[in-house]
């Protein structure tokens, strides 16, 4: 199975779990939100994950915990995220004009990229500053 297969599936079963972890009366917040896109926690403060709101208490997710800062411009979202596992910080990008709330992450979120690469991606694509950091 590809490396991006594992990934959707991965990422379907966390958003299953968030589902069922919301359902089941865990702790929820919002850290900031720009429409449609929010960074919430369930469970606890520090599991912050960068996701696009469906409405009705429902959203769909874009990068997982544990997010650790975020920015946006009219053009995009990006993400910067501590990868607990790997013990890594990876970077991330969304172009907010193709993303559609029917849309897995895989399909719509660019990354992980390493900090040299981001930089390098931020200034051919004119990417916003981390404007809001955790």
């Amino acid at each position: 199975m590809s490396s991006r297969k594992i990934k959707a599936k991965l990422n379907q079963f966390l958003f299953a779990l968030s589902v069922f972890m919301t359902l089941s009366g865990c702790d929820y917040g919002v850290e900031c939100q720009d429409d449609p896109y929010k960074v919430q926690w369930i469970d606890i403060s520090s599991n912050r994950s960068l996701v696009y709101d469906l409405g009705n208490d429902a959203s769909i997710g874009r990068v997982n915990a544990t997010i650790i800062a975020v920015g946006s411009s009219q053009d995009y979202i990006v993400a910067k995220q501590y990868d607990d596992i790997r013990k890594e910080i990876n970077y991330y990008y969304i172009d907010r004009k193709k993303d559609h709330k029917y849309y897995n992450w895989d399909q719509i979120t660019e990354g992980p990229f390493s900090e040299v690469r981001f930089k390098e991606l931020k200034t051919e694509l004119g990417l916003p500053d981390f404007s809001k950091k955790f």
